[in-house]
């Protein structure tokens, strides 16, 4: 995409959300999504979004609404069926993606996982993280076949250990290098099918500059720049990824 044509798109749908008390948002993110997944191309073909404003917000306030009144208790259901339309929106080759999560399980997963977490002070959060990704990723399909996730708990912990303290030392400055390292590892253990996996090859260095760089021209140009900044932004994460054979 060009920084020029998601200014203005992004400008638009803004002021008319502002200016509708904020009940244009639904169709302002479905015109933005729509947008930056056209741009988005795999193998020389693009990906399409077919979600509708009105359906969307008609999702949104339905299954918001009954998160409230049941005290949050219905809000595995609600992300459930959320997914799922946002799955059924998303088509590459002409192929919707589909996610058949259950409320229930979901329900299941994030109270067990939960007080497992708080039990242990915070401690389980990586293997949590690695459970709920993986049944994301098992009820997540398209075209016949299953996504999976494969990565242990253990690495995750020791990643977050590691890459955690380092970004915070130099204020920040290593967080490009952290994200990497991080998504390098998550990439690689997310699976298509049975034969093939994602990858993710960038340098901490660039993406630094690229921070760097976004971050000091928004500022000069008063947030102009902002909008070429998330399309350089998509640009870089695009071409890190990659998907192939899995190693013999």
């Amino acid at each position: 995409g060009k920084g020029g044509e998601f200014f203005s798109l992004a400008l638009g749908q803004g002021l008319l959300t502002m200016i509708t008390f904020g009940i244009y948002g639904p169709w302002a993110f479905v015109k933005i999504r729509k947008y930056l997944l056209s741009k988005l191309t795999l193998d020389g073909k693009s990906f399409e979004f077919n979600a509708e404003g009105g359906k969307l917000i008609s999702l949104l306030l339905g299954q918001g609404l009954l998160t409230l009144i049941t005290l949050y208790i219905y809000a595995p259901w609600a992300i459930a069926k959320i997914r799922a339309y946002f799955a059924a929106s998303t088509v590459y080759d002409g192929k919707p993606f589909e996610f058949s999560g259950k409320g229930g399980e979901l329900f299941s997963l994030f109270l067990g996982q939960g007080l497992l977490t708080m039990i242990t002070f915070g401690i389980y959060g990586a293997w949590a993280y690695v459970k709920i990704q993986r049944y994301f990723a098992e009820k997540t399909s398209w075209g016949g076949s299953a996504f999976g996730f494969t990565a242990a708990g253990g690495k995750v912990f020791s990643l977050w250990l590691g890459q955690g303290p380092l970004t915070m030392i130099p204020f920040g400055i290593y967080a490009p290098w952290a994200l990497v390292k991080i998504t390098t590892y998550v990439y690689s253990q997310t699976t298509y099918g049975s034969a093939h996996v994602f990858s993710f090859e960038a340098s901490g260095g660039k993406l630094f500059s690229l921070y760097l760089k976004g971050a000091l021209l928004s500022a000069i140009t008063l947030g102009i720049y902002a909008a070429r900044f998330q399309m350089e932004l998509n640009a870089f994460m695009a071409e890190a990824t990659g998907i192939g054979p899995k190693a013999a």
